[in-house]
């Protein structure tokens, strides 16, 4: 890997920690295999350029919700709800 594949890896496992937001929710997010995820962090090759840069506008969109307040959740939400809730602040963080 790269040094810019492991910064944005680095970034986005830093913005996923800032934002209390999981492998898992992130995924679901995303739709990029939790498996993608754990091989990111693990030092794994990012072969595919394009669910690395996806992920990195998603962890910049997340970030960017933090600095705004709207995450971490402080909602205790139900699986789904949560999802939904990320989800739907990672769109709007782009239309700002």
């Amino acid at each position: 890997m790269d040094n810019e594949m492991k910064e944005k890896v680095a970034y986005i496992f830093a913005a996923l920690e800032k934002a209390e937001v999981s492998i898992l929710d992130f995924s679901r997010v995303t739709t990029i295999s939790r498996e993608t995820f754990y091989r990111w962090k693990n030092g794994g090759a990012a072969k595919d350029q394009i669910r690395l840069n996806m992920a990195y506008t998603a962890a910049l969109r997340l970030e960017k919700a933090c600095r705004l307040g709207k995450l971490p959740l402080v909602d205790k939400l139900k699986k789904e709800q949560r999802y939904i809730r990320i989800r739907s602040i990672i769109r709007e963080m782009s239309a700002k």
